[in-house]
């Protein structure tokens, strides 16, 4: 019995040991440890994940322009398609009157400058009337012609009474023909009275009214306009002398001009009449660009022994007159053309956080900005390699309004957070 009980006593022991051991092995368990932070970590991440759905469900959705907007805003849309690249050839060059454009005003006689009525600057039309002076020689011309023209009446007069007593036979033949005579010379005389006024730049009617009004002062030279155009030079002032070789006044007119361009020797190779050719500048407080497509005319046959180079000629039309004459210009001469599948103006692209993109419309009529690879460009166009295709609608003018209000859309957001 007491065998017994001491073996009971040691299995109790270690009984009571294993217990422990496992208690201890239970508690101190990794499992235990983990299951509680586990459960917490999963809970934030499924309450992170909500948020991220809950924030995408508020991204801005497309840009939406109504018709009106589009016209109010001058948005122009497109569709994608082929088109080509120019290579181009950049040339400098200055803008000149065209010399069969330009006009020196002399007089024809000498005078004094009574009365000046137009001024540098000034825009006149062919006739109008720039300046009168008092001229001896030109009341001397026309002296000349009111008496030869007189006296021509005289001999017509007698001519007339001398044919009628010839035909009566109350005068003999001879004095007939003498009247005859007198007659023909005072008719050429006056003619050739009428010339000179006329070389002097008087008109028919000038010289028609010198005969109806003798009287008048004679000495008085009209200086007019001899085209339509824009005066550029003027040395006429009140009391000065002209004479017959003085520049007065000098017209230009600028409706349409020429553009010489340099062309150097590196450049002889690429350059030939009847290339397009863009003309551009800027100028102005704005630095503002206005440009001008024509074609090269003429290309000088010899170089400038000074600088090497050759002059090719551009005639460009000037109607709102901003092409002055002495304005530095550039020319990009098209020397080579490429063809590429899509080819879209450069207006069409805009820049978003460093990112080339172009606006596109969706079915619905909403725009998007969408990234694009460009590839080979020219003066106004660009070669699209990746991101718009064939056929789709974009943004082709203004796409900066859209990127505007794109952007003050982000701001109110970034705001609103």
């Amino acid at each position: 019995m007491k065998k017994q009980i001491i073996i009971l006593e040691h299995l109790n022991k270690t009984s009571r040991f294993a217990l422990v051991l496992m208690l201890l092995f239970v508690v101190g368990s990794p499992l235990s440890v983990v299951a509680e932070p586990e459960h917490a970590h999963n809970h934030a991440d499924s309450k992170a994940e909500q948020d991220y759905d809950q924030h995408s469900d508020h991204e801005q959705p497309g840009l939406s322009f109504s018709t009106a907007q589009l016209q109010e805003f001058s948005i122009k849309l497109a569709q994608a398609q082929p088109g080509i690249i120019s290579q181009t050839r950049e040339l400098t060059g200055e803008v000149v009157v065209a010399p069969e454009r330009l006009y020196h005003v002399v007089p024809r006689v000498s005078g004094v400058v009574r009365k000046v009525y137009k001024h540098l600057g000034d825009r006149v039309k062919a006739g109008d009337l720039l300046a009168i002076l008092s001229s001896r020689d030109l009341a001397d011309a026309k002296a000349e012609f009111v008496a030869a023209d007189s006296l021509l009446q005289l001999a017509s007069t007698n001519l007339q009474r001398e044919r009628k007593l010839y035909k009566e036979q109350i005068t003999a033949k001879r004095n007939y023909y003498k009247a005859k005579q007198a007659h023909a010379e005072m008719s050429i005389k006056r003619k050739a009275a009428k010339q000179r006024l006329l070389a002097l730049g008087l008109t028919e009617q000038a010289i028609d009214a010198v005969l109806k009004s003798s009287d008048k002062d004679l000495t008085l030279y009209e200086l007019r306009a001899p085209a339509d155009g824009v005066i550029i030079e003027k040395h006429a002032v009140h009391g000065e002398v002209l004479e017959t070789n003085t520049r007065s006044f000098t017209i230009a007119d600028l409706a349409e001009v020429w553009v010489n361009l340099t062309v150097y020797q590196k450049d002889m190779p690429f350059i030939h009449e009847g290339q397009q050719v863009l003309i551009r500048t800027r100028f102005g407080l704005g630095n503002d660009e206005i440009e001008s497509s024509s074609i090269i005319n003429w290309i000088s046959p010899t170089l400038d022994e000074r600088t090497r180079s050759a002059i090719a000629r551009v005639v460009i039309e000037n109607p709102d007159g901003y092409w002055r004459p002495g304005l530095f210009v550039s020319g990009l001469v098209s020397v080579a053309e490429n063809k590429a599948d899509i080819v879209i103006p450069l207006s069409a692209l805009q820049t978003i956080e460093a990112e080339t993109i172009v606006f596109v419309q969706h079915e619905d009529g909403d725009f998007e900005p969408q990234a694009v690879q460009t590839g080979r460009r020219d003066h106004q166009s660009v070669e699209i390699l990746q991101g718009l295709k064939p056929g789709q609608t974009y943004v082709s003018q203004n796409a900066f309004a859209l990127k505007a209000q794109m952007q003050k859309g982000e701001f109110g957001e970034g705001h609103s957070h």
